[in-house]
């Protein structure tokens, strides 16, 4: 439904700066709004276009489904969470009510979420959230992005948006916002990412339009390839084991798969998330390894490589 504010009829960018320290951040995270107005008196689909470009089909999440979804994001016939990675940002003209065509949109309030694994260890350089309304209403974005480096197991808080109330018409029109987020200085605006989650917060009206998510950065590796040839198997075990609570020769090299420059249980954790379930099943029994323990487990899992081999 659409919401009474002052009319803007042009796009515009505005920056925010915004320090955040965390392991999976460095200093300031710079967020670029920019927002567009559908020309009124149009009719049937719009395709937002603004300053900086639009939605990619390339990105580290396009196509991919949230590995979980918190929430109702079909409010009003929206299409849902797979409108947040299928690359288009293309809306179409609404009347005002609820009726209107909604298909390009997730919709999102508090107490919403939705998480991706980005199926690799990464390096980002950028991330870019789109969203709106189509009949010049709900088009304020109010979210949290988080990221973690150990698989999912813990988040980390990267930044926080908030661009309320949004901007609209005083009829209806299609309204769509792109907001980027950088790092102002360093070469990258997360390291070591292996989950993406954005937390949705409290907008006006309850609930609004978003359209697209899109993640770009650089893989470092996959997920617990402690050896980093392309697999994980219980080589990159051994790889950790043999280095546990070692500092390694380099970070993120010896089994440092967290790159956190040191050879611990965190790293035994993130190989137990994402090796094959038969294989983490020897090691379930093992909740805090120490040394002699992943000894223990290391001979059951050569054991099972040894009968593998057999077979």
């Amino acid at each position: 439904m659409p919401q009474t504010k002052k009319s803007f009829l042009h796009i515009t960018a505005c920056l925010a700066i915004v320090a955040t320290a965390s392991s999976g951040a460095f200093g300031a995270v710079v967020a670029n709004n920019e927002f567009n107005l559908g020309p009124e008196g149009g009719t049937g689909l719009y395709t937002p276009t603004f300053p900086s470009g639009g939605s990619s089909i390339t990105d580290l999440l396009n196509g991919k489904l949230p590995s979980n979804n918190v929430g109702n994001f079909q409010q009003e016939g929206s299409t849902g969470v797979a409108a947040l990675t299928n690359g288009s940002v293309q809306t179409a003209y609404g009347n005002g009510g609820a009726e209107s065509p909604h298909a390009a949109y997730a919709t999102a309030g508090a107490g919403q979420s939705v998480t991706y694994t980005l199926g690799g260890v990464y390096n980002l350089s950028s991330i870019v959230i789109y969203g709106g309304w189509n009949d010049g209403g709900r088009d304020a974005q109010h979210y949290n992005i988080l990221t973690s480096t150990d698989a999912g197991l813990n988040y980390t808080l990267l930044t926080t948006y908030d661009n309320s109330p949004g901007q609209t018409t005083a009829t209806p029109v299609p309204v769509s916002q792109r907001t980027a987020f950088t790092e102002n200085a360093l070469p990258n605006l997360a390291v070591n990412v292996t989950n993406i989650k954005v937390e949705f917060l409290s907008v006006e009206n309850g609930y609004t339009g978003y359209t697209e998510i899109d993640v770009f950065g650089n893989q470092l590796f996959a997920p617990g390839d402690a050896n980093r040839n392309g697999v994980v198997d219980i080589n990159d075990f051994f790889v950790i084991s043999n280095n546990f609570s070692k500092v390694p020769s380099s970070p993120g090299l010896d089994g440092d798969i967290v790159v956190d420059n040191l050879v611990d249980v965190l790293d035994f954790r993130l190989w137990k998330n994402s090796v094959p379930a038969e294989v983490a099943a020897l090691a379930a029994n093992f909740g805090v390894p120490e040394p002699s323990s992943l000894a223990l487990a290391g001979a059951g899992l050569a054991l099972l490589a040894a009968r593998r081999r057999r077979g």
